[in-house]
């Protein structure tokens, strides 16, 4: 295997979609696409453009919902991601619908199987990554859809069909795995 260096603006090699959803400061519902994040225990870490919409309300209202969609949800994925909530109301220019989580003070999308409810504990902004803002989180809540769970309500892993985003700045695309039966 021939291998050769390259110099990529950025390089995402294969991160799961997820859907973040937040009431913003004036109270009105939204989502944006994201797939800089991972979780450990109660805690989790999400990745922003620091001049992002969905950021700067998040570090202001605090409370979010990591939602995991399958990919049916892909026409929604990429408009969520590829406009501003500034702009748009994307829950009325989708057909996303929300509901009020009972645990934080944001929005779960219902139609994402798994929902992930959070509240902002700390944010990181450095100079050396200008233009980036990462932020760690407290898990609430874990609320999953009875037909990802097995008899014993763990995970049924072969349900899932979620999206994983990789991507090299310039070409960029959505894979999905959907384990046969």
């Amino acid at each position: 295997m021939e291998k050769i260096n390259v110099n990529y603006e950025k390089m995402y090699y294969g991160f799961p979609v997820i859907l973040i959803s937040f009431f913003d400061k004036n109270g009105l519902p939204n989502v944006t696409t994201l797939s800089s994040s991972y979780s450990l225990k109660d805690m989790v870490v999400l990745g922003f453009s620091s001049k992002g919409y969905a950021i700067n309300q998040i570090k202001e209202v605090r409370d979010f919902v990591i939602n995991i969609p399958d990919s049916s949800l892909r026409k929604e994925i990429s408009f969520c991601g590829t406009k501003s909530g500034h702009e748009v109301q994307k829950f009325d220019a989708t057909k996303l619908t929300y509901s009020k989580s009972k645990i934080v003070n944001a929005p779960i999308i219902e139609e994402c199987p798994i929902t992930i409810e959070c509240t902002l504990t700390d944010v990181i902004e450095k100079d050396a990554y200008a233009g980036i803002t990462n932020i760690l989180g407290i898990i609430k809540g874990r609320i999953i859809s009875k037909e990802y769970l097995d008899d014993e309500n763990r995970l049924n892993i072969s349900k899932f069909d979620n999206l994983l985003y990789f991507g090299d700045g310039i070409n960029k695309g959505y894979r999905y795995i959907k384990n046969e039966q």
